[in-house]
């Protein structure tokens, strides 16, 4: 009995206010998007999945971009390419993001403070100093 709960997992779920890393992929002229989730094995071992992710209409996200999300659910819709009579009982299954913000590292925000300080430092009229000013 031992050895069998070894050989089980851990599941993962989806979980608000952690972060996600979003891969993009455009094919035929429309966007599919998913998230890479981990799940953690008794045995210690990690194997990881794609899941895929929608988003509200009108929001387009970049390939690899890492998002926190806030609020999301589970979300079904119809496999047309399921024949008639097993429709019902192959939905496609997905994550709806309803709200999430992008993720900032303090790398990246303390590099953002600098580029914007160096945009400002440019901006500003050049002082120049004469040589007599320092006589």
């Amino acid at each position: 009995m031992q050895e069998e709960e070894k050989k089980g997992t851990i599941w993962h779920k989806i979980e608000p206010n952690h972060k996600y890393r979003v891969f993009r992929k455009d094919y035929n002229g429309q966007t599919f998007y998913n998230i890479q989730v981990s799940q953690k094995q008794y045995d210690g071992t990690t194997k990881k999945y794609y899941v895929p992710i929608t988003f509200k209409k009108g929001v387009e996200v970049q390939n690899e971009t890492d998002i926190v999300i806030l609020k999301g659910m589970e979300n079904l819709r119809e496999n047309k390419n399921a024949p008639e009579k097993v429709r019902p009982y192959c939905p496609i299954m997905s994550y709806m993001i309803v709200e999430f913000e992008e993720y900032k590292s303090e790398e990246m925000i303390m590099q953002n403070a600098y580029d914007e300080f160096r945009e400002n430092l440019n901006e500003n009229e050049m002082v120049s100093i004469s040589d007599d000013f320092l006589d």
